[in-house]
């Protein structure tokens, strides 16, 4: 399967621009022999278009009443939306899809508007890092009103359009009940994040409450108390007491992931299964960490990677607060019990902007990790915004000052209205290193769409390449501590 003859290229576009829609050149590849598929941007949206001659694919809702002849060459050509059927498509006769990671490291990057995909896949170029390109979790799909046929299909648009032909997976965040779960395993999703926050058991978890623990349980607790575990910088001996007490917290939990994994395995041939614990108060114990992976293990659920709390605090939009000795030993504590358990990567949520902790993470983790963004790329566009219109900026930023408290309700963040001084100069070239400022407008995307969605979109579709650049630069800033 060659390249596009280059004058068949140029008639395109020609033929295009007369339509009033641009191509974009990187993104026309040979699906099969006089089969070619682009991506071109018209004045609304973006279309797939297909060019061949004459082979009748079944795209559904064509653009044009009918093909449009690419004189002298024997092409004729239509535009098409990116629907979910026509996703399926190219999905099954060509292989444009989305696969579970094979790599060590891995790395996520949410796009809460649908538009970034492209500027992430630039970024990745010089890294071998997989991506996971589609990645939002149940509230985020909320707050933007979206689901995960949309975060998926814009994401394979992304991809299209930059002429991607590497491998990409698809993460359903934060997943927290089977309805949620079922949707993206409908939509063919490649990676599942359980939250099993809501599942732990609080309050009094002393070992004298340990009498309804199943014997699958107490036989995990006798094979590991007492155990030693070398780490990098020392030796750690597991509690016995401490193991009653994860298996109180964690053992209904660990149900729920069970059943979730039956009903995936009955859904998909193969997929990533992520186990998060890393909501709530508690910092995971060595315990926690035992119980739960060895508990899933003895269950034959082949998990892919799970997600510790760590010491010190992983707030949005800004960089690691806490302890980083305290917070290195014990992420060396959690790298020696996966070594020894097995078969699984670490993952590190809320991972944007955490610059100080990356290569610790990378190195003791030896380059064997999963790491999440999201709301970064969400405030590089606010970026673009201050840079093209101020004064939608400025509306954005009070909106958002307005709504704090609603916002807050959905993050654990450590801002309050009193932070915000009276008069900040929103004019200033920095406000956006700002910390407040940077996780304020993280937190609030919800309520920015909700009042502003058209004339964000519409600033962000006007300056294309500088958003795509913003974006590309700031996933690099995370992607080169990494390597």
């Amino acid at each position: 399967m060659g390249m596009m003859d280059k004058d068949v290229l140029n008639q395109l576009s020609s033929l295009l621009s007369r339509h009033s829609f641009v191509l974009y050149p990187n993104s026309v590849r040979n699906l099969a022999e006089d089969i070619y598929v682009f991506v071109a941007k018209g004045n609304a949206d973006k279309k797939v278009g297909i060019l061949s001659k004459g082979k009748a694919l079944g795209f559904k809702a064509p653009f044009f009443a009918e093909d449009i002849k690419v004189e002298a060459t024997g092409f004729s050509f239509n535009l098409y939306p990116l629907s979910f059927e026509n996703y399926l498509i190219l999905r099954d006769e060509f292989g444009i899809a989305l696969v579970p990671c094979k790599n060590k490291a891995s790395f996520g990057t949410g796009d809460r508007l649908g538009l970034a995909t492209p500027a992430h896949l630039d970024a990745f170029k010089s890294y071998n890092m997989f991506p996971v390109l589609a990645q939002q979790s149940p509230r985020e799909l909320e707050k933007t009103h979206r689901d995960f046929r949309d975060v998926l299909l814009k994401a394979v648009l992304g991809v299209l359009e930059a002429g991607y032909t590497g491998e990409f997976g698809a993460d359903a965040d934060h997943i927290k009940d089977e309805r949620y779960l079922l949707e993206a395993a409908d939509a063919g999703y490649t990676m599942y994040t359980l939250d099993v926050s809501e599942m732990l058991v609080k309050g009094d978890v002393s070992p004298d409450k340990a009498d309804h623990l199943s014997q699958h349980s107490r036989d995990i607790i006798k094979d590991f108390s007492g155990k030693r575990i070398s780490f990098e910088g020392g030796e750690y001996t597991v509690k016995e007491e401490e193991l009653y007490r994860s298996a109180v917290i964690y053992e209904k939990a660990m149900n729920f992931v069970e059943r979730v994994h039956g009903l995936l395995k009955e859904r998909l041939k193969d997929f990533d299964l992520e186990v998060s614990i890393d909501e709530g108060d508690r910092d995971t114990t060595v315990e926690d960490h035992i119980f739960v992976a060895e508990y899933l293990h003895r269950r034959g659920i082949d998990f892919w990677s799970l997600a510790p709390k760590f010491p010190g605090e992983f707030e949005k939009a800004v960089d690691y607060r806490g302890d980083i000795d305290k917070f290195t030993v014990e992420l060396n504590k959690h790298c020696a019990v996966a070594r020894m358990l097995g078969g699984y990567r670490l993952s590190l949520h809320s991972g944007s902007d955490k610059f100080s902790v990356y290569r610790i993470f990378n190195d003791a983790t030896q380059h064997n990790f999963h790491i999440k963004t999201s709301g970064t790329s969400w405030l590089q566009a606010l970026n673009v915004i201050h840079e093209k219109d101020r004064q939608l900026f400025k509306e954005l930023y009070n909106i958002a000052l307005d709504n704090l408290e609603e916002s807050k309700k959905a993050y654990k963040i450590s801002i309050y209205r009193q932070d915000f001084e009276e008069g900040l100069d929103l004019d200033n070239l920095h406000v956006l290193q700002n910390p407040k400022v940077k996780q304020l407008l993280h937190i609030s995307y919800g309520v920015l769409l909700d009042e502003k969605r058209q004339e964000i979109y519409e600033v962000l579709n006007q300056h294309e390449a500088e958003h795509y650049r913003y974006v590309s630069d700031n996933i690099k800033k995370h992607l080169e501590l990494l390597k």
